[in-house]
């Protein structure tokens, strides 16, 4: 008994070791033979798909039960055994030990989970959500096969609510079958969706579908809605409300690119009309929770587009794809700033030496024309004296004539000689006075930012033009010396530019509008755009971060953008804008508005011919009478005289 006691207690150690040993490394959960085939499948999946993609592989194993990590511990160490290709980051997620984070870029993911809870555990949606490139996960569900179609749901619909747009679930069945799931956001059925679509099958060789193993699920999108979060900005976008039907269309050059968008991935568009506020008003702000970005980061918006521009802020916040348009921002100013004044126009025709010169001979002529006294007689027969000074040779010089010859011969030369050599002079300066004053000459204009600050000159621009200005060097010192208008468009910017005459302001705009709005101006000459830009900006679609449509919105971009689409379209935006504008200001030339000038101009010119008119009557009468009472008082002095010496 001893004996087969002693002879049955080996064999139950031996037993009891084993059971330790299968409890332990769960090798057991089904045969070699299946571990090998679910193996071979994960190792095409790696070689033929992941390496394709990326030259590192991050494995996870994540689950809820402790057998099944092992289980997957000892299927990898198998696998990467065996397999020498690719660098593997190998992350382990277990109940039974301590979970530790490893933060950073997770680009292609195998992952190996029992669970949707399993999934949960990895975190990795927060390690990818703060980049914009696509990433792609291969998940790996080990469970039982009742729970597979309620886990399944639950992973994909993970996958569509963190924007996984290249997700795939691979389960392995009782009867070890191995097949690929994933879903498509848009099909012909439902629309922002994750409903589980078988895409592939291993036979124990290779995978059936010879189709990729990461679908393009955005070529088609069944005329699914997108919304597209926009803004009355023309021409960029200009909303226009029709009065028969009630609806507001939309035109311009970003909708023409978002219909062209919708053409190619066959997608509805849905506008979603936003009143813009000024930058302080919203969340970012502290301020209200309904603005632009505040709407992509809640994602109930798709897109958003209108001339919005790109900041560090919103890259930051936001997805956004290859810019579709940029421009520089230019300062602009009116030239009346510049005006010569009347005396520095009467001055301008000769340069400094000229005039020095000029004056030099007038001192001499003057000094050789001495003051040369006249008589005249009286109607008494009596003298006087006058003086006629050397102010004559002044008025020679601006070519008023003498009124009466100098008596003496020496002056009448120095007169004859000066009114002939101040003739050319005077020539030469009135046709260069007539023809400076003809072309509206002006003083040189500043040719940067710099200089227009250092001469006391103060910016007006939108909103978000002034905080993007902030972020420079030069004017983030002096803030006040930007001013923002509570307005959006840089047209209404220049035309406040327009309007305000009296103070040294310039505007802030896009280089684009500038040109726009000078060529629609009835005085596109009065204005003068700073040689050197102030900024350049960007601009492009916003979405929310990590969205999956980035990649195909970003493909599509780029490909007009090389043929030539976006350039022309965008001329074209422009050129209609102006053309309209033209036209609305050509019918205001006709007006009286337009003339009022001139009916002031000759109305003033008829009240002075009449106020000359009659002063001349006034000043003939006036000086008629003064002449009747001088005869009449010489005619009683006359009388006087005969009656003190009567004749003999």
């Amino acid at each position: 008994m001893n004996s087969s006691s002693s002879s049955r207690n080996p064999g139950f150690g031996t037993s009891a070791i084993f059971s330790s040993y299968v409890e332990h490394s769960r090798i057991d959960m089904q045969g070699e033979d299946a571990n090998v085939y679910v193996a071979r499948a994960l190792r095409l999946v790696i070689e033929n798909v992941l390496a394709q993609l990326s030259a590192t592989l991050v494995v996870t194993i994540s689950t809820r039960h402790l057998g099944t990590a092992q289980w997957f511990e000892y299927m990898m160490n198998n696998l990467v055994d065996s397999w020498r290709m690719t660098a593997v980051q190998l992350l382990r997620f277990r109940p039974d030990s301590v979970h530790i984070s490893v933060p950073g870029r997770k680009r292609v993911n195998l992952l190996l989970v029992d669970s949707y809870s399993g999934l949960q555990d990895t975190n990795i949606t927060a390690d990818n959500a703060d980049f914009d490139d696509p990433d792609y996960y291969f998940i790996f569900l080990q469970t039982r096969d009742a729970f597979i179609p309620e886990e399944l749901r639950l992973i994909l619909n993970h996958c569509l609510a963190n924007f996984w747009l290249h997700c795939n679930v691979m389960v392995q069945t009782a009867q070890v079958d191995v097949l690929v799931y994933t879903y498509y956001p848009y099909t012909a059925a439902r629309c922002q969706e994750a409903h589980p679509v078988l895409v592939n099958r291993f036979d124990g060789r290779r995978w059936l579908t010879n189709s990729s193993m990461f679908p393009d699920k955005l070529r088609q999108m069944h005329g699914c809605p997108l919304t597209v979060l926009t803004w009355h900005l023309p021409p960029f976008v200009e909303l226009v409300l029709d009065a028969a039907s009630g609806l507001v269309r939309a035109k311009g050059f970003e909708i023409q690119l978002m219909r062209h968008l919708a053409r190619q991935m066959n997608f509805s568009i849905e506008l979603k009309n936003l009143a813009l506020l000024r930058p302080e008003a919203y969340r970012l702000a502290d301020g209200a929770n309904d603005g632009p970005i505040e709407r992509l980061l809640h994602r109930s918006a798709n897109m958003s587009m209108g001339y919005f521009r790109k900041t560090a802020r919103r890259n930051q916040l936001l997805t956004t794809p290859m810019s579709y348009y940029s421009a520089n921002l230019v300062a602009v100013l009116q030239l009346e700033r510049y005006r010569l004044g009347s005396l520095a126009l009467l001055v301008f025709p000769f340069e400094l030496p000229v005039w020095l010169l000029l004056l030099l001979a007038l001192v001499i002529h003057m000094g050789l024309y001495l003051p040369c006294r006249r008589r005249r007689r009286n109607v008494l027969g009596g003298e006087r004296e006058v003086n006629g000074g050397g102010l004559q040779i002044l008025g020679l010089l601006l070519g008023a004539a003498l009124a009466r010859l100098p008596r003496a011969w020496r002056h009448r030369l120095i007169a004859a000689h000066w009114l002939w050599a101040s003739i050319p002079l005077r020539i030469s300066y009135q046709s260069l006075l007539f023809h400076l004053i003809r072309l509206q000459l002006y003083s040189t204009p500043s040719f940067s930012l710099d200089q227009l600050l250092a001469q006391g000159f103060q910016g007006i621009c939108t909103a978000n033009t002034r905080r993007l200005l902030l972020e420079m060097p030069q004017l983030a010192g002096s803030p006040d010396s930007i001013h923002a208008l509570d307005t959006p468009s840089d047209w209404a910017v220049l035309e406040a530019l327009q309007r305000n005459t009296k103070h040294k302001i310039f505007a802030v705009a896009n280089q684009d509008v500038v040109l726009s709005f000078l060529h629609s101006s009835s005085h596109p000459k009065a204005y003068h755009v700073v040689r050197q830009p102030v900024n350049v900006e960007y601009t492009g679609i916003y979405m929310p971060k990590h969205s999956y449509l980035y990649e195909k919105v970003d493909e599509t971009v780029r490909r007009l953008d090389a043929g030539g689409f976006i350039h022309a379209w965008r001329r074209a935006s422009f050129m209609a804008h102006r053309r309209e504008v033209l036209q609305q200001t050509s019918r205001r030339y006709i007006n009286h508005a337009k003339l009022s000038g001139i009916y002031m101009v000759m109305a003033a010119m008829y009240t002075l011919a009449g106020l000359v008119f009659a002063g001349e009557l006034l000043f003939r009468r006036w000086n008629w009478t003064g002449t009747l009472q001088c005869f009449l008082w010489t005619d009683r002095q006359a009388f006087v005289k005969i009656e003190a010496f009567p004749i003999q």
